[in-house]
Formats: C-alpha cells, sequence, structure tokens
C-alpha cells in the first residue's frame, strides 16, 4: 500500500468520523431538492401567504426542466460552494496549527502525497454531493415539472463539476498559505465570487475563465449544445488547477522546512 493510499484513507475516515461524508451530501440533497418542489408549488405558496386580494386568480409559467435544474445549480453555486469551503477551510491550516502535519511529514512522507491526498479526500467529498444531490434534484424535477434527458443531466454536472473542483482547489491552496482557518474560507470566497461577477460582467473577454463553466451548464440543460468556447475554458481551467496544486505542495514544502 503505498503512502498516498494511506494518506487518503486517513482523510476518508477522519470524514467519516466529523460526519462530512453524511452532512454535506444531505444539504445537498435538500438543496437540489428544494427548488423544483417550491417551483411546482410556488403559485399555492403565493395563494396561501401571499396576502393577494381575495378572487385574485395568479397564473404563473410552469418553469421548463432545464430551468429548474439551472436553478439547482445556482443554489450549489451560492450556498454549495459556501458549505464546501467552510468544511475544507482547515485541511491543512489545522492540521498545522496542531502539530498533526508535522508528525506525518516525519515519517518521511513526500509533500506531494499528502497534498494530492488531502485533494483526492476533498474531490471525493464534493463529487459525491455534487451527483447525489444533483440526482436527487433530477428525480424530482421528473416527477413534478418535466424529464430532462439523462444525456443532459450527466453532461450538465460533469461540466458544473469542474467549477466546484477548481473551488476546493483554491480552498486547499489558501489553506495551505494562511495561518488561519478563517482566512482561507475568507480568501477563497473572495476570489470565487469574484471571478464569477466579473465574469458575468466581462463575458466577452473572460470566456476562458473558470467560472464560465457555469454558463455551459445551462447552455447544456437548455439547449443540449456546447458553443465553441467551452474547450478553451475547459483547457485554461485544467491548466489553472494544475498551476495551483504545484504551487500548493511548493508553498507547504517551503512552510514545512521553516518550523
Amino acid at each position: 500500500m503505498t503512502q498516498w493510499t494511506v494518506l487518503y484513507r486517513k482523510e476518508m475516515l477522519e470524514m467519516a468520523r466529523n460526519y462530512k461524508i453524511l452532512w454535506i451530501p444531505i444539504v445537498f440533497i435538500l438543496l437540489g431538492v428544494m427548488q423544483p418542489v417550491s417551483s411546482y408549488y410556488m403559485p399555492e405558496i403565493l395563494d396561501t401567504f401571499g396576502g393577494l386580494p381575495e378572487g385574485t386568480i395568479l397564473e404563473m409559467p410552469v418553469p421548463t426542466g432545464g430551468e429548474v435544474l439551472m436553478a439547482v445549480l445556482s443554489n450549489y453555486g451560492m450556498l454549495g460552494v459556501l458549505i464546501l469551503v467552510l468544511s475544507a477551510m482547515g485541511v491543512v491550516s489545522a492540521e498545522r496549527q496542531s502539530g498533526a502535519a508535522g508528525m506525518v511529514m516525519i515519517k518521511p512522507v513526500p509533500y506531494s502525497s499528502y497534498i494530492l491526498s488531502k485533494w483526492a479526500g476533498l474531490l471525493t467529498i464534493t463529487l459525491l454531493s455534487l451527483f447525489i444531490g444533483y440526482a436527487a434534484s433530477w428525480y424530482y424535477t421528473k416527477i413534478l415539472i418535466e424529464t430532462v434527458a439523462v444525456g443532459q443531466v450527466f453532461q450538465s454536472a460533469a461540466i458544473y463539476s469542474i467549477w466546484l473542483i477548481f473551488v476546493v482547489t483554491l480552498t486547499l491552496f489558501f489553506s495551505t498559505v494562511m495561518k488561519g482557518n478563517a482566512s482561507a474560507a475568507f480568501l477563497t470566497i473572495l476570489v470565487a465570487f469574484g471571478l464569477s461577477t466579473v465574469t458575468s460582467f466581462l463575458e466577452k473577454y473572460m470566456k476562458w475563465s473558470p467560472a464560465a463553466m457555469t454558463e455551459h451548464t445551462g447552455q447544456v440543460l437548455l439547449s443540449g449544445e456546447l458553443d465553441s468556447s467551452f474547450l478553451p475554458a475547459l483547457i485554461t481551467t485544467i491548466a489553472i488547477i494544475i498551476v495551483i496544486l504545484i504551487s500548493s505542495i511548493q508553498i507547504f514544502k517551503q512552510k514545512e522546512l521553516l518550523k
């Protein structure tokens, strides 16, 4: 058994002990299910709690299945990202503070194995939560609204997962750089939401941006097609993720050598 495998199993065991492997997917399921349910029952909700005059007839257009799933991914882009960042903010910094990282590195363990095992653990919980939650939202959308082709659902989830992988990689990087958990979370959220905002306002010039992945998921859900800007954005995002990982390893190595 390789050192990386041992470290990865340690990460997954730690997630099981603090119930992250349970509660994060449950939160994603709830976020996913709430959207189709609220979309379907919105007229009744407004009629009951909206304070409308008696006799008012409220006609609201029922959203398409693709629009509902787009709204689900939008929820993941806000609350889902926030939950992932807060749950991962101490992945490296907390172990450095407690001295656990130093004890692991005495073995000795390659710095790359340590960082990449952390990254793999974060990816496991992120992708598990996304696909389980998104599958639940698709199921309820199919029952309450209309069916969406499985191919489109899977493709949109795969594309959106690239954005979430970028976010958790960024979290790992700032957790390696910063001493405090809160500062790592703050910087990750600042960069992620800042990049999303800039990309939405300067869409013409930011087609390469990792945040553009969220736009491509909408294209797949609504039209079933991707435009020509998807491939450059995909290549750029993967390249940035690799650079961030390499930088995290090098920075962690320097910080450990200073201790």
